[in-house]
Parts: structure tokens; sequence; C-alpha cells
């Protein structure tokens, strides 16, 4: 969808009965223009039919990992080759499905696609991700494989010696079983997609999933090459400042430098640009729209474990209310700041209300 298309689909949900001419006038457009804008949407399937009825575009689906992470904390300087006493924590992780619970949180229909063992981890993340009101139906258990699992050791210190991740699974997310859910995929408000999905099943979702504007979490330097060939097919991008080099090939050293990053993904075919740029804040841009910077809120840190992720949920959340790019930036870094303050990667006390708040007393 098109800025332009977007605007205009805002204004027919606030009034479906509202005139071409008058939305002409308020977009200072011609009525022929208003009139292709419309036609075009109804092509691709926001509008059904005469008297602008609109298509119930409501729900999130998010495509990508789904582990649990289970960590030792040692009470006391570790001693080698040797049983020591401490903490274990075993907790639900995974790119993918942090992003579905945090939209879950947010108040809006969530849909997780993703595969998990047929093993202990497996029913435990398959019974949290449905108390936390995430659609499972699109789960696929597989029998003889291992749940995705990180595994780290942090010494008496807080500071991590070594960690182990078995995340082969993932690998299974074929495109096979990806088309059973190709239907859901279609008719979403947003599909959100993470880079822990092979090539394969990247190139099948970009290939399959119609109109629905694409969300994409890069996840890491070394994963966020996968999409370079499909850029054009991605409505939002939200990378940090090492990814965006690895796929513009552009050094970003200075705040002057995101402007010319942001053309280059632009001119590829990404319609809008999420840049975290850590301390500096998040530079935003929409091709031939909004752009800027916004500055980071202030919080008290307790754990930066699963920030991006609620971020892009709030992009996600910000499409579907109609929010401009720098409103659902803002919104987004809301979800971040509380994310953050709590020892949980997905925040419990998240919510619509509850960023509206912050966001108002860091106004």
């Amino acid at each position: 969808m098109t800025g332009r298309e977007r605007e205009i689909l805002h204004l027919l949900r606030r009034d479906p009965l509202i005139q071409q001419q008058e939305i002409a006038e308020m977009l200072g457009i011609s009525r022929s223009g208003v009139a292709g804008h419309i036609m075009n949407l109804i092509k691709k399937g926001y509008i059904k039919g005469k008297g602008y009825i609109l298509s119930n575009h409501s729900y999130v689906v998010t495509v990508g990992s789904t582990n649990m992470d289970v960590c030792g904390y040692a009470k006391s300087k570790l001693v080698y080759e040797d049983s020591n006493p401490g903490i274990i924590k075993c907790t639900p992780g995974g790119v993918g499905r942090n992003i579905a619970q945090n939209i879950a949180l947010l108040g809006y229909e969530s849909h997780l696609i993703s595969v998990i063992g047929n093993d202990f981890y497996g029913d435990t993340l398959l019974d949290q991700i449905k108390t936390s009101g995430v659609y499972i139906d699109n789960i696929h258990r597989l029998h003889g494989e291992n749940t995705s699992t990180y595994l780290s050791l942090l010494d008496d210190k807080g500071e991590m010696l070594v960690a182990v991740n078995d995340t082969r699974i993932i690998d299974k997310l074929t495109p096979s079983l990806l088309s059973t859910s190709k239907d859901l995929i279609q008719h979403a408000g947003v599909l959100v997609v993470d880079c822990n999905l092979t090539e394969d099943a990247l190139a099948w979702i970009f290939s399959n999933s119609g109109n629905v504007p694409i969300f994409v979490d890069t996840v890491s330097a070394f994963k966020a090459p996968k999409i370079r060939h499909w850029l054009s097919h991605i409505n939002t991008l939200k990378p940090n400042r090492l990814e965006a080099e690895v796929l513009s090939g552009i050094s970003i050293r200075t705040p002057q430098d995101p402007p010319s990053v942001a053309d280059w993904f632009h001119e590829q075919g990404v319609q809008r640009l999420a840049l975290s740029m850590g301390k500096e804040g998040v530079y935003y841009s929409e091709m031939d729209g909004q752009r800027g910077w916004s500055k980071p809120l202030t919080m008290d840190i307790v754990n930066v474990t699963g920030a991006g992720d609620a971020m892009m949920a709030g992009l996600a959340s910000g499409w579907l209310d109609d929010l401009s790019l720098a409103e659902s930036i803002r919104f987004a870094q809301g979800c971040s700041a509380l994310t953050i303050s709590s020892e949980f990667t997905n925040n419990p006390n998240l919510s619509n209300d509850r960023v509206h708040q912050l966001l108002e007393l860091q106004s």
C-alpha cells in the first residue's frame, strides 16, 4: 500500500460515506486521482465492492522462531569440571514468539506460524503461547525433532561464560508447511517475518503473501543478508546500524549518514525504514513521505532482552491503528521502553494504555 492509498483508506475508515471530491480537496489532489487510488485499494482487497465496505484486515500473523531459553546463574566463583550451586531459569523466547506475544499484549488478534518439537520444552512453550493469548493453530509440532533451545551459563558477576544453541528445527519450517497457512497470511492486516527463517522459507513468503504489508525484523547482521534480494517486497524494515550497513554497504558513522542510507533502501523498494541507532534514537523514513529522528525515551534499564521485539510489535500495532510513521515510531519506542524496564523478555504489563501513559509523561 502506498502512502497516498493509506491516507485515503484512513479517511474512508473515519467516514465510509465521504465523497471522492471531498477526499480530493482534503489531500490536494484531483478527484480522478482519488478514484484511481480507490480502484487500487479495491484490487488489493482493502475495499470490498460498492459503498466503500472495508475489508477486516485486523489481525497480525508473525512467522518466525520459537525457543526455550535456559540460563544457569552461578552463586559463587565457578569450579570447572564440578557441580556448582546456582539458579536455573527457563523462559520462553524466540524473536517470532516474542513479537507475537507483545502484539497480543497490545490487544490485537495475534497468530504465530512456527515449529516446535514433540518434547517437554515443546509442551511447555505451546501451553505458554496459548495462555498469552496468541493463536497456536499454525504452530507445527514435529516428531523426532528437538524444540529450539538456547543454553547459557553466567558466572557470579552476571557475565556470560559460554552458551550453546540448538536451533536447527527452524530449518524445518519449509515452504510446504508454510503453504498450509497461505489463506491466513493473505488475509492478514500485517505480516511480520524474522530472519531466523531459511532463505527458501523467506522466498516463499515474499512470493505468496499477496498484497499484505510485510514487516521484517533482520535479527542480526549475520542473518540480514537473506532478504537482500527481496527488499522491494518489504513495507517496513527494522534494522540496527550494523544490520543496515551490511545490507546497504554504506557506513553509518555520524547522525548525518542515515538519510543517505534510507535513500538507498527506498531505491531498492523498501517503503518504510525504522533504523535503530542506540542512544541517538531511531531514524525513520518513508518513501515519498515522513522522515526524521525520534529521540530515545528515558527509562531505568532492567533487562534489554526483547526490546527490539517489542518495538516491532509496536510498529505493527501502529499500522493497524492508521498511525503516521512518526507516530508509529514513537509508540514502538514506548513498547520497547516498557520492556527494558521489566525483568521479563515480554513485560506482562505491556498494553496500549500503558504505552500512551508513558508517552504522555515524557512528551
